[in-house]
Formats: structure tokens, sequence, C-alpha cells
């Protein structure tokens, strides 16, 4: 049933956690943005929630996420666009040099009561410098302005903690130690980008082969300087070659609860 423009009226921002499809995006053929779908310009409440998001940092790539979310159902269709930018080197709304063109990365259309995610990656970015970015989603038979765009936040290439970011932790999983009896061993990992968080904590998975996985108790990270490093002993595991990896946890700051895994170590006890 479509809903009146009153309750249309009503939507409330949603939870960016909810449940919903995930719409496989449709790259753009990268043509320039409308000057007019500036973040704060036009904005209409006749949407739920507009949401942008990187959800990879690389050196030369930021792959980005964008969603809409309604608290109501409805029968209106609705169309997502994620869009990028240079950050103009003065002024937001300066759009007179091509390179600070918004560009507009992948759009995706859908039934607003599912909720519509999308997913694209920007390549060819220079490293070390910002570049902004949002999502606009608009009602596609709707009778009215129906727009609406999401705040438009920056992002550095190169740099995982320069934004909300599920990669923002980065962890290594060092090389383990044991004791010259071998009846000990030493689980060793190492997470930058802590000083992102309110608080980080890391821990250990293990696994024994043709065994089952456990992990370790978590222990807590110090955040000076950005990075850190733990470790977590074992004693009398059962003789046999193992596998571990490290994984952080950083809770607080602008996101909650982000994890980030370092890759398989091995070791073997005697």
């Amino acid at each position: 049933m479509a809903l009146s423009r009153r309750e249309l009226l009503g939507y409330a921002v949603a939870g960016t956690t909810g449940t919903g499809i995930t719409a496989t995006a449709r790259r753009s053929d990268g043509t320039d943005a409308p000057d007019e779908s500036e973040s704060g310009v036009g904005q209409n409440w006749q949407l739920g929630g507009v949401y942008a998001r990187p959800a990879e940092i690389g050196d030369t790539a930021v792959t980005f996420r964008a969603a809409v979310e309604s608290a109501y159902e409805t029968d209106y269709e609705v169309e997502v666009n994620l869009f990028y930018r240079p950050k103009p080197a003065s002024g937001g709304g300066d759009t007179t040099d091509a390179g600070a063109k918004w560009r507009r990365l992948a759009t995706e259309t859908g039934p607003l009561a599912d909720d519509i995610y999308l997913e694209a990656t920007a390549s060819g970015l220079e490293p070390g410098r910002t570049y902004e970015y949002r999502a606009e989603a608009t009602l596609t038979d709707y009778e009215g302005q129906s727009r609406r765009v999401s705040e438009t936040l920056a992002v550095t290439a190169g740099d995982p903690c320069s934004g909300p970011s599920t990669n923002c932790l980065r962890v290594e999983t060092l090389a383990p130690k044991t004791n010259d009896a071998g009846s000990e061993v030493t689980l060793r990992g190492s997470a930058k980008g802590v000083d992102a968080y309110d608080e980080v904590t890391g821990h250990f998975f293990y696994q024994r082969e043709d065994g089952e996985k456990q992990w370790t108790d978590y222990v807590e990270l110090d955040g000076d300087g950005g990075s850190s490093e733990f470790s977590v002993t074992l004693s009398d595991l059962p003789t046999g070659s193992y596998t571990y990896n490290a994984e952080a946890r950083g809770e607080g700051g602008e996101t909650k609860n982000m994890y980030g895994e370092g890759r398989e170590q091995q070791f073997r006890v005697e």
C-alpha cells in the first residue's frame, strides 16, 4: 500500500544494522552528478535514512557502501546513487575545477520497503589525497520532490582510519615464540589504528590439525602512538601442528564494534 504524504513525512531514520536485501550495484559510466544534488540542498523527509560509508580503504582504491532504509511498508521504488570526488582545495561547493566535480560511481533501484544496499569501488585514486563521498536516494514513482542526500563525508586514500570503516583496524599475526622445552607457545599479534577507538581488545583463534577451533581471552590494547602489540601464552598443548591468527576489536569513537583480522601463522608442538 502506498503511503500518504503525511505518512511519508513521518519516516524515522532507521539504524544501519537493520535487515534488508543486498542489491548488486550497476557501475556507472562515471558521468558527472548534477550540482543540485549537493548535500543539504533540497532535502526532504519522504525517505528513511540515507547513508554512505567506506567499506575498505586502500592506497589507490576505496570501496564505498550506500544504503537507504525505511521503517514503514510502502510500494514506492527508490533509486540509490553513490557519488565521490576529490575534495576541492577551497570551498566545499566549488565545482568549477573539473577534478572536483561529483562523479557517479554506481546506481541501483529497488523497492523502498526492502531497503537497498549497494557497494562499489573507486579505483585509480591518488595516495594521500582526500576524497569526499555521499549517497543520494530518489523515489522514482512519486509525484513531487522526493530526494534525500546523505551527509557528505571525506576519506583519504591510503589512510584506513581517515573515515568510518570496517577495516580501520589493521591487524597482523606475528610469528609465535616457544620456550626451550617447547612446553609453552606465545601467540603474538599487532594492531594499527588503535587510537581511532575508545577501547581496543585483542585475542587469538587457534586450531590443532583436525581439531576444533579455539580462542583465547581478550586482552586490552594500549593505543598510544596508534599501534599496539599483544600476546597470549599457551601451555600444555597436545602434540601436533597448529594454525592461529590474531584479531582485534575496537569499540567507541565514530564506529562501534569494528574488527580487524590478521593472516594465519603456524606452529608445532613436539
